[in-house]
């Protein structure tokens, strides 16, 4: 008896993992398979995502109009589904709901005596109309799932990117890793551009060791040094997200791309990154040691990105800057808003 339970369990946990060896990472979240390491009780822990439904089931069917995402313009998890959606062509098939560029009380959120203030992303009608007339996304995770703010271990987590189904009015998935991977694979039934696959299996195992490099050290990196708590955990992340770059940029010596001279996911990963950091993260998380228009592989990959089609209409720099300078009131309490610096250097052509 105990043998049989063991094969349907097994069974039941292999059918969850379609697509090979990539889902089978995938099972766990970007935040709990990349945690920070460092031991110090002020460096920045990311909470993992709770929403892991997938495309393709027959809860969940792959169809053209069924389903929108929720994204900020300022987010990079986010940013990743907007260039994912554009690159495919399915624009007409998934839906976007733009929240606005403020987190409500985000100061508080990290405060377990007043965590209960934070709002998540505000809703703005000048940018976009929430479909169901919420002001702040919070509202989105408990008409989803009641009780969803009181079921969070620690602080209340309301993210984008969420990936929305508008039938059964509820929230499918909210990690970014999965949102991209669906709309790469899934809904080629109605892409314009089925024929591009950024999540070739033969790249798979290439992806993923590019992963492990960028999300620790570029990706939640730059979060690791902006909201640390001491010195000491600020200077761990500073030296892990510096190694970090430097070997990415050592490897884009050799190659267009992360895995050779095919783009991948793990591109779309950087890129969101890199198109945030001179105006961003170099001042705002004191990741400044260089510019990136100091590492020419970084800036070219950059550049060569920014250029495919579609993706120059997803990066909104001054709705960024919006975001980081004017949410995070416990690095910049002035709330002002940085005019520079001018990026032509990096929205121009590649060499």
């Amino acid at each position: 008896m105990k043998l049989l339970l063991l094969i349907v369990l097994i069974l039941k946990f292999a059918s969850s993992l379609r697509g090979g060896v990539n889902h089978l990472n995938m099972v766990l979240s970007d935040a709990e398979r990349f945690k920070n390491v460092d031991s110090d009780k002020g460096a920045m822990k990311r909470v993992g995502s709770k929403f892991r439904n997938r495309i393709g089931s027959n809860e969940y069917p792959a169809e053209s109009g069924r389903y929108r995402i929720y994204v900020s313009k300022a987010c990079p998890w986010a940013h990743r589904t907007l260039i994912v959606r554009a690159l495919k062509g399915l624009e007409d098939v998934i839906s976007v709901t733009y929240t606005g560029p403020h987190l409500k009380h985000l100061k508080e959120s990290f405060d377990p005596t007043q965590s209960y203030l934070y709002k998540g992303w505000n809703f703005d009608s000048e940018i976009c109309v929430e479909p169901h007339g919420f002001e702040y996304l919070d509202e989105l995770y408990e008409y989803a799932e009641p009780g969803y703010r009181e079921s969070c271990p620690q602080r209340p987590s309301f993210t984008v990117p969420i990936l929305f189904d508008d039938k059964t009015q509820t929230i499918v998935n909210n990690e970014s890793g999965d949102i991209i991977e669906m709309l790469n694979a899934d809904f080629n039934a109605f892409a314009k551009n089925a024929h591009l696959d950024l999540n070739p299996i033969a790249l798979h195992e290439a992806q993923e060791q590019i992963n492990a490099i960028v999300y620790p050290g570029i990706n939640d990196g730059v979060y690791r040094c902006g909201f640390a708590q001491t010195q000491a955990a600020y200077e761990f992340a500073y030296n892990e997200h510096w190694k970090a770059m430097d070997k990415i940029e050592n490897l884009l010596s050799e190659h267009p791309f992360l895995c050779g001279k095919q783009i991948t996911l793990a591109d779309i990963r950087l890129f969101v990154t890199l198109i945030r950091y001179d105006p961003v993260y170099y001042s705002h998380f004191k990741t400044s040691r260089n510019k990136l228009i100091e590492m020419p592989n970084l800036l070219r990959f950059t550049q060569a990105i920014y250029h495919l089609p579609g993706v120059a209409d997803t990066v909104d720099i001054h709705f960024i800057k919006l975001h980081y300078f004017g949410s995070h009131d416990n690095l910049n309490p002035s709330g002002i808003i940085p005019k520079g610096p001018s990026l032509n250097y990096l929205l121009s052509s590649c060499a």
